[in-house]
């Protein structure tokens, strides 16, 4: 039976601890007030990979003693408790374990927070805006080449104005805490409008691109001759991003948000 996630945005520890992360950003505190800014922070600063970071991401069977097992988790507050407790990154966390944290963040400051989750994530890893997997004349996959999906992954949503773009791009926001990808050299993702992913507006700050590859990348099988030089084989256009979901407001039923983030499947829009 799944667990539901406890966010406790209002536990007594909770504000203090974004105060003190935050006083770990590069942001004056005048930007602190820009939604945009903040968000942008907070993503990195939940993840460990950059200084001053929360939460070490973890992704094997067994973990170390005196360690948890994300899978053990079931709230944000008592990972908040142990980082402002030790002032040190707490171990470890997953995808759903960064997004809720994330979450329980925002919502604490003020921003409209929740968390999505997408099945069959792309990874693009070189912003070719597609998920290339490589074999070889034999047909022995070439690992080092390829890109990848997760059988589902976690990001969150925030609902602000983006003053810093043009009219259009308002409303829910995504932004990822999960360190996958360097955006401008840290450990961070978003915030991306959601309705520029669906519109494939894959210029648009920040990191749009490789949002749009998670939900709506081609997964493309090449062939690698022995001069390195690559053909492709098939074409999947409709594998990646199913099933996009969140927990519906006032019940524990899931409220489908794909078609916010991608046009149906085969349609001349897609």
């Amino acid at each position: 039976m799944p667990i539901p996630w406890n966010f406790g945005q209002y536990e007594v520890c909770v504000l203090e601890c974004a105060v003190y992360l935050l006083s770990n950003a590069n942001l004056a505190v005048g930007a602190r007030s820009d939604p945009v800014k903040l968000t942008r922070a907070l993503s990195a600063l939940v993840n460990s990979n950059d200084e001053g970071g929360m939460l070490w991401g973890r992704w094997t069977e067994t973990y170390p003693p005196n360690s948890t097992d994300p899978t053990e988790w079931v709230g944000s507050v008592e990972i908040l408790r142990q980082y402002l407790l030790n002032e040190e990154p707490v171990r470890y966390g997953q995808c759903w374990v960064f997004s809720g944290v994330l979450t329980t963040l925002l919502r604490c400051l003020g921003v409209p927070a929740r968390c999505v989750t997408n099945f069959e994530s792309g990874h693009d890893t070189d912003c070719s805006y597609s998920i290339d997997c490589h074999y070889d004349v034999e047909g022995n996959p070439v690992d080092d080449l390829d890109d990848s999906v997760w059988n589902f992954h976690v990001w969150n949503e925030a609902w602000f104005k983006r003053n810093d773009l043009p009219p259009g791009y308002d409303g829910w926001q995504a932004v990822d805490a999960t360190p996958q990808e360097a955006s401008e050299s840290i450990m961070r993702c978003g915030p991306c409008p959601v309705i520029a992913i669906k519109q494939g507006d894959v210029y648009l700050p920040y990191d749009c691109g490789f949002m749009f590859s998670e939900v709506n990348g081609d997964k493309i099988w090449w062939k690698v001759e022995k001069d390195s030089t690559m053909s492709i084989e098939y074409i999947d256009r409709n594998c990646i991003g199913k099933s996009i979901s969140t927990k519906a407001v006032g019940s524990e039923e899931r409220e489908d948000l794909t078609s916010s983030y991608k046009h149906e499947e085969g349609s001349a829009e897609e």
